[in-house]
């Protein structure tokens, strides 16, 4: 299992995040504080696969399309096109709060056991001793804490043991010296380094490195079909988050995630298929009740 932590305090917001990478499971800890998602503007990917996310709300609320207003706790099993890779026509939903608080579980479609895929069928019931490892892994983010929240999912019938016996304890070599050049990258929010500022950390030549970094992408299941795309989506994905602040400027959001300039944000924005910056925040701003 590889993990990494950031946080960033940015124009009257906060975001605090600490992911969690395994070959068939990816556990996402954020704690957004006067930030909104809405995946009404999340970037698309790729083509969704055979994944659903177990997307947990401890604090906060969330709507879903159409739907009333749901205060943490709550959990809902939601398709892949409803939240990582959102395509035309998915239901969406919106997740905010003074102090919003998520774990989202992405994880195979067939380990998930019982419970049906989709926002349409509401929120799920669980336990309360996987309440309480949801709890414990909020309160220590640590590889320890999401093995015993699996084990507790596990053991709750949520999802299949194979899951939780399929983690691998140690990975190779040359996944730790590339993701230990990636770590303080995503510390930084830094999705706009280069290769070759990645090559210069690792000691690696840009064919070996571009080799390592394609199937480290494609192992542990990231956004896109390589890194350069995942970079592509998650600068993105960061930028519509913080147009949420509140009080952001677009010019703000295109120099802290990256871009060059506003310009080169609004041709970022418009090549996904995404309306204007402006529009997105007019949209996403985080308002305090």
């Amino acid at each position: 299992m590889l993990s990494a932590r950031s946080q960033l305090a940015f124009a009257g917001a906060t975001l605090h995040s600490t992911v969690f990478l395994e070959r068939r499971l990816r556990v996402h800890l954020v704690r957004r504080d006067r930030l909104l998602f809405d995946s009404a503007y999340a970037p698309p990917a790729v083509k969704p696969g055979a994944f659903v996310h177990l997307f947990v709300q401890l604090t906060g609320t969330i709507i879903a399309a159409g739907g009333p207003p749901r205060p943490g706790p709550c959990a809902f099993v939601l398709a892949e096109s409803e939240f990582d890779r959102v395509v035309a026509g998915s239901q969406t939903f919106r997740s905010f709060g003074a102090r919003c608080t998520i774990i989202e579980a992405r994880l195979p479609a067939a380990a998930v056991v019982r419970h049906p895929i989709g926002l349409a069928h509401g929120p799920i019931a669980l336990a309360d001793e996987v309440w309480a490892a949801y709890h414990a892994l909020e309160a220590e983010p640590s590889e320890a804490r999401v093995l015993d929240l699996v084990g507790a999912l596990a053991g709750a019938g949520v999802v299949t043991p194979e899951l939780s016996a399929s983690v691998v304890a140690a990975e190779p070599e040359r996944f730790q010296r590339v993701w230990a050049a990636l770590r303080p990258l995503y510390g930084n929010l830094a999705t706009s380094a280069s290769l070759k500022q990645i090559a210069s950390l690792t000691d690696l030549s840009l064919r070996q490195l571009g080799r390592d970094l394609t199937d480290l992408t494609r192992t542990f299941g990231l956004f896109g079909a390589g890194f350069r795309d995942a970079m592509r989506v998650l600068r993105l994905r960061a930028a519509v988050l913080l147009l949420s602040a509140p009080d952001a400027t677009p010019s703000e959001v295109a120099r802290t995630v990256g871009y060059g300039s506003l310009d080169a944000m609004g041709r970022a924005f418009r090549d996904a298929h995404l309306p204007a910056p402006s529009v997105v925040q007019g949209q996403v701003r985080f308002r305090d009740p």
